[in-house]
């Protein structure tokens, strides 16, 4: 699903202009970016949380010539589930499994 989809969804459920949607999905993206990059945890009850995470300085190795590198340290995005998440793509899951048996597809 990419952005103009989650906006066009909100769009037809909210009963708004796709414009509107897109300007609230937007705006809905910035803030979540504005939060992490301020360091900020967000956390949605049910749904997930999001952090920034600093990983260490090391060496690594070029795959290709074996040269060794120095990665400097950097941050990224750790995402954990909430518990609702979970429950509801398991039971997507065993859905899906279970529609693929009567469909004869392995």
């Amino acid at each position: 699903m990419t952005r103009k989809d989650l906006a066009l969804d909100l769009a037809r459920r909210l009963n708004l202009d796709p414009d509107d949607a897109m300007l609230h999905v937007n705006t809905f993206f910035d803030v979540m970016l504005d939060a992490l990059s301020s360091g900020d945890r967000i956390e949605v009850r049910g749904f997930g949380a999001f952090q920034i995470m600093e990983r260490s300085a090391h060496t690594s190795r070029n795959p290709k010539t074996g040269e060794s590198l120095e990665v400097g340290v950097r941050r990224t995005v750790k995402f954990k589930p909430g518990k609702v998440l979970q429950s509801r793509l398991r039971e997507a899951g065993f859905k899906a499994l279970e529609e693929k048996k009567r469909s004869g597809k392995s």
